[in-house]
């Protein structure tokens, strides 16, 4: 199943959401984000959300964690 996730920024406080493909389409039909304009790149965008103003972005894919993996290497002299 496809994750969408939209991010946005009120107030200067950081939101994310998870919605699948069809919930996004039908919040983006009920005017859910109001007047929001959508973020298309961070090209002309900060990084930090505080200077968004009330604009969102939608990422698309999975969320992951890394995940540690013990490696040991021994070494032997003759």
């Amino acid at each position: 199943m496809e994750k969408y996730f939209v991010i946005s920024n009120s107030d200067g406080d950081t939101t994310i959401r998870e919605y699948t493909k069809q919930a996004l389409l039908e919040a983006i039909e009920d005017n859910e984000f109001g007047d929001s304009e959508f973020i298309g790149s961070l090209d002309s965008y900060d990084a930090d959300t505080n200077y968004w103003g009330e604009n969102i972005m939608i990422i698309k894919g999975e969320i992951v964690s890394p995940e540690p993996i013990e490696q040991v290497v021994k070494y032997n002299i003759k």
